[in-house]
């Protein structure tokens, strides 16, 4: 069956936001193939916050608000992950199109249409390769899927100057590009042609202080690290020229809506790295030193000289 001959379409996106970031996309590929297709998004609560900014879905769902009735009103259901229990009621719902990667065959039993996603090297081309039994085999995406709330932010932004958001934080992981190297990056850079900002919520910005003080010390760095949420902090974003990172999840959400990114990032992790976006990551996806809880030596060693050659 082709898109044209459904209605509407249920997706059951991921729970994490970072994959859930790097899916929007979906919306937008297949409005451009049905342009009246009706799309209902299930997600966490989290990912609902931003349910008016997603272009293109006409509801947003948590995983706790699907009912049966939800459901059957569609003719096919796209799942980017795995949800067992959801699985199991759009088989005996006998929803007419169930699409999903392949994993057990306990799994696979449940869908019509189980697709082999192990030869992607990105989870990108792996949402994409879900849509080909809609015969859909070209990624479009004509506007951002996501609009920014540019309205929620309430810093300052320098029209005269180019403006630079850093966000160097990100809770529990242990692969990080260590914050000394915004600080190097700073004093590399022009001082009165630039606009500094380190971003994020007041937790992080306490994590900041105590690890990398010397941030906060230079004459051009805004301190923005008391956003109250993430629509404030993708306001800043989209209002800025350009966001530097090694957060996956602000990376990517700040790309859905159009903005310019540099995600740092290890090579070990390049499967959740959009390839469109400006990335910059570690030379060794093998390395055995980031096995675990250890920090990643590749990130401590990885200098500020590709990302002074991006941003300028």
């Amino acid at each position: 069956m082709r898109i044209q001959g459904i209605d509407n379409i249920v997706i059951i996106g991921s729970p994490s936001m970072k994959e859930f970031a790097i899916s929007l996309p979906i919306v937008s590929t297949l409005l451009s193939h049905h342009s009246q297709l009706r799309i209902t998004w299930i997600g966490t609560k989290e990912q609902k916050i931003l349910e008016e900014y997603i272009n293109g879905i006409h509801q947003f769902l948590t995983y706790e608000e699907v009912d049966d009735d939800t459901l059957v009103q569609n003719q096919a259901a796209l799942f980017l992950s795995e949800n067992k229990e959801l699985s199991k009621k759009c088989r005996d719902l006998k929803i007419e199109i169930r699409i999903g990667a392949k994993s057990g065959w306990r799994s696979n039993r449940r869908f019509t249409k189980s697709i082999d996603t192990e030869q992607f090297d990105t989870l990108e081309e792996c949402y994409n390769a879900l849509l080909t039994p809609l015969g859909i085999t070209e990624k479009i995406t004509i506007d951002p899927p996501l609009t920014a709330p540019v309205s929620m932010f309430r810093g300052i932004i320098k029209k005269d100057l180019k403006n630079i958001v850093f966000y160097p934080y990100r809770l529990d992981t242990h692969r990080v590009w260590p914050s000394i190297r915004y600080f190097e990056l700073i004093e590399e850079l022009p001082k009165y042609e630039n606009n500094y900002i380190i971003a994020g919520n007041e937790m992080e910005g306490k994590a900041l202080e105590m690890t990398a003080p010397e941030l906060f010390r230079v004459p051009s760095v805004k301190n923005s690290t008391d956003l109250e949420d993430l629509e404030e902090t993708l306001a800043l974003i989209a209002k800025s020229d350009v966001l530097v990172t090694y957060n996956n999840d602000i990376a990517h959400l700040a790309h859905a809506m159009g903005s310019k990114v540099i995600c740092i990032s290890s090579s070990a992790e390049s499967f959740y790295i959009n390839k469109e976006m400006g990335s910059i990551t570690t030379p060794d996806a093998s390395c055995i030193k980031c096995v675990g809880e250890k920090p990643c030596e590749c990130l401590r060693k990885l200098g500020i000289e590709e990302v002074i050659g991006a941003l300028k």
